[in-house]
């Protein structure tokens, strides 16, 4: 019985990507992500002091707004900022705001092509609608899954192995940014092996924190020698179909 019970859970695992529309599409509005944006925007800068005046803050700015012209998403009131944290991280929100930690900025140094492929990328997230997408999965999915198995435990289960399968999903959202910021960086004039660059002080970084202080911007992302790999692929072959 019990193996029977794995067998069906087994199938059902199988079909949620299949029921959900393999995340390829968002329950979401653009109205409504930029309110998330919003709303997620200013829980951020309640968190975070943000630099509006330093030459950093507005050189982020200044890159970030290069690259819009050469963007395919241009509906959503992009924002560039500098959050003063030592944190090496950049992240966006939904709807447009884009941050990026003075920590990064001072592992990029002078290179604005690196920072430029950085900012391309957070921005990706923003243009494939990842987030809406992946609220929109998790709607279904906790959904089907209530309506499955209406045992608490077993839900618990299923949940559990449903993030596991999802974390494909996230790993396939991060190429596909990368993709993307190697493409905006490219139209818009940048070296896109700036992002290389980055990537190997990255890995320059968990080598010298032996591994035990992984930088933010790798934690829960691709591994970063399969992700230069993949950029050097896009690169030699000239392959930057993101943007224009």
């Amino acid at each position: 019985m019990r193996r029977r019970h794995y067998v069906v859970l087994f199938v059902i695992l199988l079909w949620l990507p299949t029921l959900s529309g393999c995340r390829t599409r968002s329950f979401l509005s653009t109205k409504q992500e930029i309110e998330l944006g919003k709303e997620g925007a200013r829980e951020v800068e309640q968190e975070f002091r943000v630099d509006t005046t330093s030459p950093d803050a507005e050189r982020v700015r200044k890159i970030g707004e290069s690259l819009l012209p050469h963007m395919d998403r241009r509906d959503v009131p992009y924002s560039f900022k500098v959050l003063i944290s030592n944190q090496i991280n950049a992240f966006s929100l939904p709807g447009g705001p884009v941050y990026v930690f003075r920590g990064l900025l001072d592992l990029v140094g002078n290179d604005n092509s690196a920072l430029a492929c950085v900012i391309g990328h957070e921005c990706g997230h923003i243009n494939a609608r990842h987030v809406a997408r992946h609220i929109s999965t998790d709607i279904i999915h906790s959904a089907l899954i209530s309506i499955l198995f209406p045992n608490a435990n077993v839900q618990n289960a299923v949940g559990l192995v449903d993030q596991i399968i999802q974390l494909k999903y996230s790993r396939d959202d991060e190429y596909e940014a990368d993709w993307r910021g190697l493409s905006y960086a490219y139209y818009a004039g940048y070296d896109p092996n700036g992002l290389i660059r980055f990537f190997h002080k990255l890995e320059l970084v968990e080598k010298w924190e032996g591994g035990n202080n992984t930088p933010e911007w790798l934690q829960d992302h691709p591994l970063t020698p399969e992700r230069i790999r993949r950029a050097e692929w896009i690169i030699a072959h000239h392959d930057y179909r993101y943007g224009h």
